[in-house]
């Protein structure tokens, strides 16, 4: 950007107006020359004070803290989202889209034949299906106890593998080890969620 001296501008609008097409002419130039404040603000007076500058509208030391409320309020959602998603998936995939003799043979290792491995595979997936129905769904006042319903059950499988499939934790796509930061996102959901107030007089 370079500096224009105004009777240079007004020449160049001049001639520029005469082109077909040309949003410059000397009726543009003369009110771009004008400005668009005025000399007469009537804001101070409404204010009672001086206007603040764009950058001075946070207060220096309140800024960080609205920054990360504003990045929570955008993301928070969306983290919920994404963690409802995960359970439906997995209950789908329980449900029938994964092989569900493969789905038997790792029961089988756990322990579990028959009867009980039906019980346990179907009944899994269901669970997995209201912990996302809810994620979604549920109300303020059940959040806390459904981020630590998921905790303690994601804790629990992790166990049971490590137990019973321990190569899993040594498996290229890591399904295992991602639970540790699934672990971290529960954690984060309990620990901002505000505990359920008494009823009055309760």
């Amino acid at each position: 950007m370079l500096p224009v001296p105004a009777p240079l501008f007004r020449a160049g609008a001049a001639l520029a107006g005469h082109l077909p097409g040309s949003m410059l002419d000397t009726e543009t130039a003369d009110m771009l020359l004008a400005g668009n404040a005025t000399e007469r603000n009537g804001l101070p007076p409404l204010l009672g004070r001086a206007p603040r500058a764009p950058r001075n509208f946070v207060a220096a030391g309140s800024r960080e803290p609205a920054r990360r409320e504003a990045v929570l309020d955008l993301w928070l959602p969306v983290l919920r989202v994404a963690l409802a998603l995960l359970w439906i998936w997995t209950a789908i995939v329980s449900f029938g889209l994964y092989p569900v003799q493969d789905s038997y043979a790792l029961l089988a290792r756990v322990g579990l034949h028959g009867t009980a491995a039906t019980v346990a595979l179907y009944g899994a997936a269901l669970l997995d299906l209201v912990l996302g129905v809810l994620t979604l769904a549920s109300p303020a006042r059940w959040r806390r106890g459904l981020w630590l319903a998921q905790a303690v059950l994601v804790a629990g499988y992790t166990v049971l593998i490590t137990l019973f499939l321990p190569e899993y934790w040594l498996h290229p796509y890591g399904p295992i080890a991602k639970n540790i930061p699934l672990l971290a996102l529960i954690g984060l959901l309990w620990a901002l969620e505000p505990p359920a107030r008494k009823a009055e007089g309760g």
